[in-house]
């Protein structure tokens, strides 16, 4: 997988314009101080801005690695296995004959086909 480049100063953008909309829809008062300080520190150094965007870097690895865990375990336990559970309750008991309790599993199916069904198979 190639590794892609990232734009320290497009990194400290998005984190100051996304604190500053943190600040604006929840009235979180430190999340316009943290804006301040990456975006004076993203414009005044190089160096810190760079330094920045790798902290940024560890963080979303970090993330990756645990949010899409979280979000598979919700959708497992709270969307998969209630339909599960009422399938079990309110189904068939025995929807695809896996469980020998008749004499044998083939049925016969007794259904005319006509002649024109056989000539265009495909």
């Amino acid at each position: 997988m190639k590794k892609v480049k990232t734009d320290p100063t497009k990194t400290v953008l998005v984190i100051t314009v996304g604190m500053i909309l943190l600040y604006v829809i929840f009235s979180w008062e430190w999340a316009i101080y943290v804006s301040l300080t990456v975006g004076v520190l993203g414009m005044l150094s190089a160096y810190l801005a760079k330094k920045i965007d790798w902290v940024w870097g560890k963080l979303t690895f970090v993330l990756s690695l645990i949010v899409p865990n979280v979000l598979l375990s919700l959708v497992f336990f709270l969307l998969l296995t209630p339909i599960a559970l009422a399938s079990r309750l309110f189904g068939k008991k025995n929807p695809l004959s896996l469980k020998n309790t008749e004499k044998s599993l083939f049925k016969s199916v007794k259904k005319n086909f006509p002649a024109t069904s056989f000539e265009k198979p495909w």
